[in-house]
């Protein structure tokens, strides 16, 4: 076999380690019990397909798809499989970008290169930079602003932006119809990344038309063009028809209310943010004189003409097209470019130390993936959700506790995929957030997990407000807030024991953990 075959099974044993040391949560976590939620509704887990939620129109209908036949033929598993592969999918197109640049280096300066992003990746850097400095900062060198991200602890829509990173690879191997393709096509699966996907070809086409290079650039117009029409299509036609007003007040609700820490920027900008926009400038500059510098900059260009309109206009629509995003691609690109750009006026004794930490980072990460250190989820919940996974029966609408976030003047996002697990003996804030994949049991709403469409969202509002009012009134009587639970459709409520809350008239059937369980009287 000759260097090149040599090389390339070098590269894949050493993403194939990547993603072992990157690791990955047990379904279901965080963003999962939304996007998994379709699917397994219709594949006909537990109570599901009765949920309000279930029934929503469903943003992402090709990922739903994936969720319900792998359900429905071989369970979970294809979805770490999957997601597994991504990671792989992930350093393959890191390691295509750098060599595709012309930064091939000596064998021990490429293991250097790689052992530093492995770090920047792995879990158990992030874990011990929680644990020393209160912080998971190796995060913020591969997500973008506002806590975007491309690989997160699990499999979810936004882990197809793999294909953008690819996308940027493929344009740097002078191959810009596969590029627009790569770009184009994962909006099919996650309709948030057209404009993500439209600055890119942008500076394609930019660069293609300064090499006059006509036919090419039209080309790469067409293909990007027919590949993210559908998903245009479908979000208007399933999100966009509907009254004006309504829609005004949804799109605030979601931007202002839900996810402010993805869209406002007053909220998510802080030091940190400012560091990692001054990380793309460095990465740009790296890139100065090579294939990619045009496209970059007129693609990281229009995201910062994007934010500064968010900024002027203070416009919920504008925001919830996350102009921003963008940084979620190019701040693991640059990452990886910056690295190898750096480690060019090492000696040679340090391929000694990149050898052994790429091992030592293996084996830790081993370690901490089979004792399942991060990813940890309240044991709080533990008892509750085993109890209503093992007496649910059809027909039952549980009640749990929801509330709208107090205002905070708080700035900058954080992730706390590693941080310490929460006291086992109380509720969190996104309480029994599992609830529904885990029990299989319909819901009447939670805070985390939302719909889209404009009408849906004005409900999902209604709902949580209800229940915020509900569980800071005092009087739970049959002639307080039972009766308005009734009317309703609730047959069960499940709530912390620390409110002190009692359901006059309604019957406790269980009480474990932080939690207990009261049902409507027997008819």
């Amino acid at each position: 076999m000759g260097k090149t075959g040599s090389a390339r099974w070098f590269w894949l044993a050493g993403a194939i380690l990547f993603a072992v040391t990157h690791t990955q949560s047990h379904p279901f976590y965080s963003n999962q019990n939304q996007y998994f939620l379709h699917g397994m509704a219709r594949a006909g887990h537990g109570d599901l397909n009765r949920d309000w939620l279930a029934n929503t129109v469903d943003p992402t209908p090709l990922f739903s798809a994936f969720i319900e036949v792998g359900y429905r033929t071989v369970g979970l598993w294809p979805t770490q499989a999957l997601f597994f592969a991504a990671i792989v999918g992930y350093a393959l197109s890191l390691i295509w970008l750098v060599r595709s640049l012309g930064l091939r280096e000596r064998p021990w300066r490429a293991a250097l290169w790689f052992a530093l992003l492995l770090a920047l990746h792995s879990a158990p850097i992030r874990i011990a930079s929680d644990r020393l400095l209160g912080v998971d900062y190796p995060w913020f060198f591969q997500a973008g602003l506002a806590n975007q991200y491309v690989l997160g602890p699990g499999l979810q829509p936004s882990v197809i932006g793999v294909l953008l990173l690819a996308s940027i690879a493929a344009f740097a191997a002078k191959r810009p119809v596969l590029a627009a393709a790569l770009a184009a096509g994962p909006t099919a699966i996650h309709a948030t990344y057209l404009l993500p996907a439209a600055m890119l070809v942008a500076g394609y086409l930019v660069a293609l038309l300064l090499a006059k290079d006509w036919n090419k650039a039209a080309v790469t117009a067409i293909v990007a063009l027919l590949l993210a029409l559908p998903a245009a299509i479908f979000g208007y036609l399933a999100f966009g028809r509907t009254d004006p007003t309504e829609f005004s007040e949804a799109q605030r609700i979601l931007a202002e209310v839900r996810i402010p820490h993805h869209a406002v920027p007053k909220r998510w900008f802080d030091a940190i943010a400012a560091a990692q926009i001054a990380w793309v400038f460095l990465g740009l500059a790296c890139c100065y004189r090579t294939r990619l510098f045009v496209p970059l900059v007129v693609a990281a260009g229009l995201a910062l003409i994007g934010t500064i309109t968010v900024l002027l206009t203070n416009q919920p629509t504008l925001a919830l097209l996350f102009p921003w995003r963008l940084t979620a691609v190019l701040v693991p690109a640059c990452s990886a470019i910056i690295l190898h750009r750096s480690i060019g006026a090492l000696p040679e004794t340090w391929s000694k130390v990149g050898t052994s930490s790429i091992v030592a980072i293996a084996i830790i990460a081993a370690i901490a993936y089979r004792n399942e250190r991060g990813f940890g989820e309240p044991e709080a919940e533990e008892a509750v959700l085993e109890y209503v996974r093992q007496n649910r029966q059809p027909g039952e609408l549980y009640l749990i506790p929801a509330r709208f976030p107090k205002p905070s003047n708080a700035r900058g996002v954080s992730s706390n995929t590693f941080a310490r697990p929460p006291d086992p003996t109380k509720p969190v804030y996104f309480e029994l957030a599992r609830f529904r994949l885990i029990t299989g049991a319909s819901l009447f709403v939670d805070f985390k997990s939302i719909p889209y469409r404009s009408d849906e969202v004005l409900e999902w509002h209604r709902r949580v407000a209800l229940c915020e009012a509900w569980f800071a009134d005092g009087r739970w009587t049959e002639r307080g807030v039972l009766s308005d639970i009734r009317k309703e459709g609730i047959t069960h409520i499940a709530m912390p024991k620390s409110l002190g809350l009692q359901a006059v008239g309604w019957t406790k059937l269980f009480e474990g953990g932080a939690y207990e369980v009261w049902a409507e009287p027997t008819k």
